[in-house]
């Protein structure tokens, strides 16, 4: 009996920061079914992940990866004290190349494409050949965060300004589909809901915090006045009363505070808003192609810097919600 023809699988992934670790999961799932990649473009970590594959290594960066804790992966940021990044972006790159070849886009095992954007026009720079790291480099190089890529006479900067999710650039062959993963979708009516929940809740926060305040001035008066007890016994006290006061400060709706802490740091508020407009530009991509099979991944599930360090979480996400978008186009083949 003749081996049965795999389906050829043109893939598209998208940038989305920590959230693009679902990569690795989602491909997995791919293979495991059957379906056969035989091009890839990406943008961002889509494009780190996706040329990973492409070399070839992606079962060793994945282990390398599913290893990092928070602490290794703080130790990869080559902080810069230049004005405008605050990371260089090379260590992470060294410690890749020490896995993964350092080939060049043409010598690939299956066409790919990467895409960074020219800083001073704001066009799309797609990358189908030269050093795979040079493109990847470009690609990943979040404005602020990452130092950007001096190539030629161009300045570039993150692919996800130009083109977010480029399904206009990846390689097509006879017989194929188009799969894209998109890692910045919005699950509007659970944001919406927790919100008005949490507005709904100010008046009774407002009431907990009074409590929690008059509690800790009755504790602080009850050591400056209490003779009886030793000086160690109040700075028992007073230590003990100050963890549970940083406790209530960062007490909130579990649910909330699982998506917005935006208000906490510089670069919550940043993710945010890249995030925001990943969201938009592809919903507007969207608009123009239609993929075979269409994978979304909300971004308010990851996206903090310490996530980085949750690689197999987040592909374990990638790998169920391939799973999923694979059953539905599955059955609706069979229905045909």
């Amino acid at each position: 009996m003749a081996e049965k023809t795999k389906q050829k699988v043109a893939l598209v992934l998208s940038s989305g920061g920590p959230r693009g670790f679902s990569y690795i999961g989602a491909i997995e799932e791919l293979l495991s079914r059957g379906y056969e990649i035989t091009s890839i473009a990406g943008t961002s970590i889509g494009s780190l992940i996706g040329g990973i594959y492409a070399a070839g290594k992606l079962p060793e960066v994945k282990e390398w990866l599913f290893s990092l804790g928070a602490w290794k992966v703080f130790s990869l940021m080559d902080f810069s004290i230049s004005r405008n990044h605050l990371v260089n972006g090379d260590k992470v790159i060294a410690a890749l190349k020490e896995i993964v070849p350092d080939v060049n886009i043409e010598d690939l095992n299956i066409p790919y494409k990467a895409v960074a954007t020219d800083f001073y026009t704001g066009e799309e720079v797609v990358f189908d050949k030269g050093n795979l790291f040079q493109a990847i480099r470009a690609s990943i190089s979040i404005p602020s965060l990452f130092r950007p890529v001096k190539y030629g006479y161009r300045t570039l900067i993150d692919g996800g300004i130009a083109n977010v999710m480029p399904m206009d650039r990846v390689a097509r062959t006879e017989g194929d589909i188009m799969v894209a993963i998109n890692v910045n979708d919005i699950d509007v009516d659970k944001v919406r809901q927790i919100l008005i929940d949490d507005a709904n809740n100010e008046a009774e926060k407002e009431a907990r915090d009074k409590a929690s305040s008059q509690k800790t001035k009755e504790v602080l008066d009850s050591v400056r006045h209490n003779d009886s007890m030793s000086l160690k016994e109040k700075l028992v006290l007073a230590r003990n009363e100050g963890y549970r006061m940083l406790q209530h400060m960062f007490e909130q709706d579990p649910k909330q505070d699982e998506l917005f802490n935006e208000e906490r740091n510089y670069f919550n508020v940043l993710g945010r808003t890249f995030s925001l407009m990943n969201h938009v530009n592809t919903r507007l991509a969207l608009k123009m192609i239609t993929p075979d099979i269409l994978v979304n991944m909300p971004f308010d599930d990851f996206g903090a810097i310490v996530d980085y360090a949750k690689a197999e979480e987040i592909s374990a996400v990638g790998q169920e919600k391939m799973k999923e978008a694979l059953d539905a186009y599955e059955a609706g083949k069979r229905k045909v």
